[in-house]
């Protein structure tokens, strides 16, 4: 088993970005080990989903790869990556918007063709589905998402308030959200009923 290189120094690193420069996957692994940690945590700061910052992550190092040729040019990598990683966020930002605005098009064209006592019923069903999911969460993930979601706190003050690291708090959060949106899908039979729920939980 090979050892993984780690770029400690800008020496290394440059050397990296040479060996990457001409292909070397043995290299690409070593920078993204070296530097996944820190763009996940800087667009989920942003984000606040982990499944979008992990999306993100791929991105930006599937655009390094593409770029690979000009790296041996590159004598400011943070700086480089800093820049594709802002790029990608700004892209999701842009993507979640779009999807937001096709979910609020798709809403109002159709509850436009239901009566109220309609939409009242499957907006009360909505919200008691949410619940019931957050509910059957274990007690500890179960507060981190009330603190967060209901209670607007950040990771570090949650991570303080419950005595507990950062990143214990960011993949109880995961965890979170993936089983919701797992109960979310066995529950929603209606595509209407869906996109209420889903502005609900992640507005």
């Amino acid at each position: 088993m090979a050892l993984e290189i780690k770029p400690s120094t800008k020496e290394q690193e440059q050397l990296l970005l040479q060996q990457l420069a001409a292909g070397s996957e043995r290299a690409f692994t070593a920078m993204y080990h070296a530097h996944k940690q820190h763009i996940f945590d800087v667009a989920l700061l942003y984000t606040k989903n982990a499944d979008q910052a992990e999306e993100i992550v791929q991105e930006v190092f599937h655009k390094i790869w593409e770029k690979r040729e000009t790296l041996a040019d590159v004598l400011e990598f943070k700086n480089f990556l800093f820049i594709i990683a802002r790029n990608c966020i700004f892209n999701q930002f842009k993507k979640s918007s779009q999807e937001l605005a096709a979910q609020k098009d798709l809403f109002l064209t159709q509850t436009e063709t239901v009566d109220d006592t309609d939409y009242r019923l499957r907006n009360e069903q909505c919200e008691e589905l949410l619940h019931t999911a957050v509910a059957s969460l274990p007690p500890q993930r179960k507060r981190i998402y009330q603190l967060a979601k209901e209670g607007g706190l950040s990771y570090e003050e949650i991570a303080s308030q419950l005595s507990i690291s950062r990143f214990t708090v960011k993949n109880q959060m995961a965890e979170a959200l993936r089983f919701i949106r797992v109960q979310l899908h066995k529950h929603l039979h209606t595509l209407l009923a869906f996109s209420i729920l889903i502005c609900q939980l992640f507005r």
